[in-house]
């Protein structure tokens, strides 16, 4: 896992994220609040529920691309299958691999990405609880 660089909040009530874990490998993320019991991780997300179409103007529009999530703290924007531009981004709609339109190289990888999750976390309310570094004095949640 490598950590990511954190935004301050866009609006009032968001929580303030103190550090970000991404892992590459497996897609998994976990936030770090300013409060020990703060700790955000997701749970298991199928395909057609875990991406957002890639939007750009480099982009074909004939072909749905996945936004890799990878590049979200990067500086330049990325789909799954490798296209690396400095306008792409998530757009605010879904990329279902099951589209006709879906690119069979985002589609790959995202089944990759999707096996690397253990099954015995896959389902409804399965979650990851990380636990704190043995130093810090935080309760184990």
């Amino acid at each position: 896992m490598r950590q990511q660089p954190v935004p301050e909040p866009l609006t009032e009530w968001a929580a303030p994220v103190r550090e970000r874990w991404f892992c590459s490998w497996c897609y998994a993320w976990t936030e770090f609040g300013h409060d020990p019991r703060e700790i955000a991780r997701p749970q298991y997300e199928p395909m057609k529920n875990r991406w957002e179409r890639a939007q750009s103007p480099q982009l074909p529009e004939d072909v749905g691309h996945a936004y890799d999530v990878a590049y979200a703290h990067e500086g330049a924007g990325a789909t799954l299958c490798g296209i690396q531009h400095d306008s792409v981004s998530a757009s605010a709609y879904p990329w279902v691999p099951d589209w006709p339109n879906a690119c069979p190289g985002c589609k790959e990888t995202a089944r990759v990405i999707d096996q690397r999750w253990p099954v015995e976390m896959r389902g409804a309310g399965k979650r990851i609880h990380p636990r704190p570094p043995a130093d810090s004095r935080w309760p184990p949640f």
